[in-house]
C-alpha cells in the first residue's frame, strides 16, 4: 500500500495523495482532455459545482468510461485552494451516484498551479491606448487563473522536482516571433510590452510522475489560439513559440536559454519518458495556425508520432456538418475539436505525443459516432478526450 499523504503547499500549488492498492505499470493510459470548465467570474465554477452542474456530470461520465492512469485537464478554473478540483473529484468523480452507468473513478495525486492568465501586466499589450480589461494581461482572461489546468493522476507526482515556466520572458527566446505590423514594417508591441510579455498564455509544466520505479514526464500546457487578433498575426506567433518552447525543451542544443520559475536552466535529459499533453491549438493541415508549427514536435526526432488517435464521430461530424470541413486538407478521423462550421471546421488540436522511448500499444479519441449511446456526453465540451497507452521499457 502507498502511505497516506495529505499536503497543502501554500501559495503556488496543490498535491494531495491518498491510501490505494499499487497498480501494475505494465500499461499506462495517458490522457488530454480540454473540459471547458471556465467561468466568467472567480468562484463561478464552485458555485456550479456544488449544484450538480449538468456539464460537469457529462464530463466526469466520459473520465469514468476511458479511465485513464493520468490526464490533463485544460480550461479548469484555477482557484487558490483547490475547492473546485476537490469538489470535481468527491462530488462527480468518485461518487457512486453519478447518472450512467459508469464506475467510480479515483485519482489520489493532483497537481495544480497558478497560470498567466487574468493576471494583469500593468502595460497596453493589445495597443488600444489603455491599460485594462483581459487582453492586458499576461494572458487573456476575466480574472487570475481563468482557463487555469490541472493534472490527476493513479501515480505519485513528484511534487517538489514539478518544473514551472510561468514567467518566462518570450522575448528570451532565440529568433523569437515578434510581431509585426505589415502596415509599418514595424514591432507590433512596443518595446516596453515585448520585453514584459511572457511566452505562455497560461503555463508549461514538467510534471515528473513516478510509475513502479520508472519516471515520467508529462509536460503540459494550453497555448493561446491563433485567433482574435489583426493582420500581425500577434496570437499565432506566440501559439506557435509556446509549441517550439517544447521543442527546445526536448533538444539539449537549443535549451540553453530555457530557465524556470526557480531560477534551474536547461531542458529534459534526452534518454527521458515524456508525454507532450494539451489542447496545442494547432493542426497540422487546417485552421489559422502558422505553417508547420505542430510539426515542431510532430517530427521531432525523440518524439513517437507514428500512431495518430482516430474516432468514428469526427468523420461522421464532418460529413454532416460539411461547410468549412469540406475544405480541410487534413483526414476527418484525426479531429478533436468541433469548432464552427462556417468560420473554423473540425480540426485537430489536442495531443498526446509520447517520446521514442514508450511503446504505444493503443489509442483514440473520445468522440463516439451518434449512435452510440455515449455521444450525448459529447457537448459538454467542443473538445474531446485524446488517450494513448503507452508500455515503459523494463
Amino acid at each position: 500500500m502507498r502511505p497516506v499523504v495529505l499536503s497543502l503547499l501554500p501559495g503556488l500549488f496543490f498535491v494531495s495523495s491518498l491510501c490505494l492498492p499499487e497498480s501494475s505499470a505494465a500499461e499506462v493510459r495517458v490522457a488530454t482532455f480540454n473540459i471547458s470548465f471556465n467561468r466568467r467570474n472567480a468562484g463561478d465554477l464552485t458555485a456550479d459545482l456544488n449544484n450538480q452542474d449538468p456539464q460537469a456530470i457529462k464530463v466526469a461520465r466520459i473520465l469514468r468510461t476511458v479511465r485513464p492512469d493520468v490526464v490533463l485537464l485544460n480550461e479548469f478554473d484555477y482557484d487558490a485552494d483547490a475547492k473546485s478540483l476537490d469538489l470535481f473529484q468527491r462530488v462527480y468523480l468518485q461518487t457512486e451516484d453519478l447518472p450512467g452507468d459508469t464506475e467510480p473513478l479515483l485519482f489520489p495525486h493532483t497537481w495544480t498551479s497558478t497560470v498567466n492568465t487574468g493576471v494583469s501586466s500593468g502595460i497596453d499589450l493589445d495597443g488600444n491606448g489603455e491599460v485594462s480589461g483581459p487582453a492586458d494581461c499576461f494572458g487573456f482572461g476575466w480574472f487570475p487563473g481563468q482557463y487555469g489546468m490541472a493534472v490527476l493522476s493513479k501515480y505519485p507526482i513528484a511534487a517538489d522536482e514539478v518544473r514551472t515556466f510561468q514567467n518566462l520572458l518570450w522575448s528570451d527566446m532565440p529568433n523569437a516571433r515578434r510581431p509585426i505590423d505589415p502596415a509599418s514594417k514595424k514591432p507590433w508591441h512596443s518595446d516596453v510590452a515585448w520585453n514584459a510579455l511572457r511566452l505562455s498564455s497560461k503555463s508549461h509544466w514538467d510534471v515528473p510522475i513516478d510509475i513502479d520505479g520508472k519516471r515520467l514526464h508529462l509536460l503540459a500546457s494550453h497555448p493561446t489560439p491563433p485567433a482574435f487578433d489583426g493582420p500581425e498575426d500577434r496570437n499565432g506567433c506566440r501559439n506557435a513559440d509556446e509549441i517550439r518552447f517544447w521543442a527546445d525543451y526536448l533538444s539539449p542544443e537549443k535549451s540553453a536559454w530555457i530557465t524556470d520559475d526557480h531560477g534551474n536552466e536547461g531542458g529534459l535529459a534526452p534518454s527521458a519518458h515524456f508525454c507532450i499533453v494539451g489542447d496545442l491549438n494547432a493542426d497540422p493541415n487546417d485552421g489559422a495556425s502558422q505553417a508547420g508549427s505542430i510539426n515542431s514536435l510532430l517530427e521531432h526526432p525523440l518524439v513517437n508520432s507514428d500512431v495518430t488517435p482516430t474516432s468514428a464521430g469526427a468523420v461522421e461530424a464532418s460529413a454532416t456538418q460539411g461547410k468549412q470541413n469540406a475544405s480541410h486538407h487534413g483526414p476527418a478521423k484525426y479531429d478533436t475539436a468541433d469548432f464552427s462550421d462556417n468560420v473554423v471546421g473540425n480540426l485537430r488540436v489536442d495531443y498526446v505525443l509520447p517520446s521514442r522511448t514508450l511503446a504505444v500499444t493503443d489509442c483514440a479519441v473520445f468522440w463516439p459516432a451518434s449512435d452510440d449511446p455515449t455521444s450525448s456526453l459529447t457537448d459538454s465540451s467542443d473538445h474531446h478526450l485524446v488517450w494513448i497507452n503507452v508500455e515503459l521499457p523494463e
